[in-house]
């Protein structure tokens, strides 16, 4: 089941196909540069809906294998993806949960080189330790996975600090 999982995760973020089916693969396949009114449209296409259009990012819903997920997308001033992040609220599974995180841990480990997993202090909620992963693919991206274990509960809020897997792609070679 496991390998199954990190195939499947493999796939998913070496995924380019532009007219991905799924919010999940849309999401991952999404590349830095993408304008803003192609990232809405790819998003739509895939099933999420728009909750906070602005000029200068874009909050939509949807689905991100399974769990009920926000997306946030940041662009740069000339309206080019520059960031992406996904944020997944448990179904209540902290069995489930966990395992999902490994998954999606051991996939990028797999694809970008073994990241250290640190134990850190929560910044919204004190007292409590989330796990963070950071890779740098290239001089340009970070990617950081975040396992908030104090999240995998029933019945979440809808705040971000409240969801237990965020995962957030960063590209700041417009910013230097």
């Amino acid at each position: 089941m496991r390998k199954f999982l990190l195939s499947l995760l493999f796939l998913l973020v070496s995924c380019e196909a532009f007219g991905a089916q799924t919010t999940s693969e849309a999401f991952m396949s999404l590349p830095f540069g993408h304008t803003f009114e192609r990232t809405q449209k790819r998003m739509t296409n895939s099933g999420a809906t728009v909750l906070v259009p602005r000029k200068d990012s874009l909050t939509m819903e949807g689905k991100f294998e399974g769990y009920q997920a926000t997306f946030i997308f940041g662009f740069h001033k000339k309206k080019l993806l520059k960031s992406k992040a996904v944020y997944l609220q448990s179904v209540g599974n902290v069995e489930g949960d966990r395992k999902f995180y490994e998954a999606l841990r051991g996939g990028f480990n797999a694809t970008y080189g073994t990241a250290k997993e640190t134990p850190t202090a929560s910044t919204r909620k004190n007292g409590k330790l989330i796990l963070r992963n950071v890779w740098t693919p290239d001089r340009y991206t970070t990617i950081t996975l975040t396992y908030n274990p104090e999240a995998s509960k029933r019945f979440p809020g809808n705040s971000i600090s409240e969801k237990f897997i965020q995962l957030i792609y960063k590209y700041d070679k417009w910013d230097k």
